[in-house]
Order: structure tokens, then C-alpha cells, then sequence
């Protein structure tokens, strides 16, 4: 019989349409005891995000600034810091130019002990000859968990100097942009 082909009656249509839609909506949701959800995802959904950190950290900081008529002695803290047991770790730092350390030397390494996690510090003083503005990098390196580990920081030390404000236009501050729109 041509023209007649295997159709379901009207009336089963609505039904099933309506079945599917529930289904998938209750999945969707996360319903308890819906198809294809585990038990407890609600309660999952409402814990916080927490962001995953690195195992360790190195920071810079300025302890005082002793300013000669031209460049001074700028005493400077490093701080190694990891949340987790960290052997072999090692403290290095650089400094650029004309500047060196108090040993006259322009790069210097400390080893630290994190092997009990927390946090190391080291103080060390830089001679700067001249007035401007340097950038200092520090780093720590080690083995966590079996895992090398490398984490570094650049710090910018001003001497006899100041950085210009920043440009604000219609109360933002206005950064410069990339060249070619960043592209």
C-alpha cells in the first residue's frame, strides 16, 4: 500500500514528548535519582571554588633605603615561602647593571631550609651607584613531592626616582596599549 508508513497515533506523541522533556530536565538539574547523576551533586555545587596555589613562592620587599646624594644602599628581604615540603631549596637573586651586593658580586644564591614547609628568609644589602630605576629578580628552586619546582618574582627598585602617576581618563586609569592592538 503505498502512502501508508509506520506512524505512531496522535495521541502517543504528546505523551512521549512530554516523558523525554521530564527526563531530561531532571537530569539537567541534578534531581536526586535522576538518570545519569551521581547522589550528592547538589551538595557538591554549593561548596566554594578554591583556586589551586604553587607549592612554593619567592617574594622582594624594600627594608630601608639608605639615599646617598647619588644611588644609596637599598637593604632588601627575601622570603622564600612553600606550602609544602620542599627539599633543596635554594634562594638566587640578580641584580642588573652597575649594582652589586655588599660582597660585590652581582648575583647571590642562599640555600633555605623547607623541608618542615613555611617560610625562609634572607636579608642581604645592594649597593646602587647612581640614581634610577632597577629591576631585581629573585627566584626559588627545589623538589617537591618529587616535582622540580621554579618559581620567580621580578622586583622594581626606584632610588632617588619616582614613577609617574598614572594617566586617568574619565575616572579609569588609562594603561598603554599593545602595539597593533595585540594582535
Amino acid at each position: 500500500m503505498p502512502g501508508k508508513g509506520r506512524h505512531f497515533p496522535r495521541l502517543l506523541h504528546v505523551p512521549l514528548v512530554a516523558l523525554l522533556v521530564a527526563g531530561l530536565s531532571s537530569a539537567a538539574l541534578g534531581f536526586p535519582g535522576a538518570p545519569g547523576k551521581a547522589k550528592g551533586t547538589r551538595k557538591l555545587l554549593s561548596q566554594p571554588t578554591v583556586d589551586p596555589e604553587p607549592p612554593a613562592a619567592v617574594t622582594v620587599e624594600l627594608v630601608s633605603l639608605q639615599k646617598n646624594p647619588n644611588g644609596g644602599v637599598a637593604s632588601l628581604l627575601f622570603r622564600a615561602n612553600a606550602t609544602v615540603s620542599t627539599e633543596g631549596a635554594v634562594i638566587s637573586a640578580r641584580v642588573p647593571g652597575n649594582l652589586v651586593f655588599s660582597d660585590g658580586s652581582n648575583a647571590k644564591t642562599w640555600n633555605v631550609d623547607l623541608v618542615a614547609a613555611g617560610t625562609q628568609s634572607v636579608t642581604t644589602d645592594v649597593i646602587v651607584p647612581q640614581d634610577g630605576k632597577y629591576v631585581i629578580s629573585a627566584e626559588v628552586t627545589g623538589t617537591a613531592k618529587g616535582k622540580p619546582i621554579h618559581r620567580g618574582v621580578a622586583f622594581k627598585l626606584l632610588v632617588g626616582v619616582q614613577e609617574p602617576p598614572p594617566t586617568v581618563k574619565d575616572g579609569a586609569i588609562e594603561y598603554a596599549g599593545s602595539p597593533g592592538g595585540g594582535v
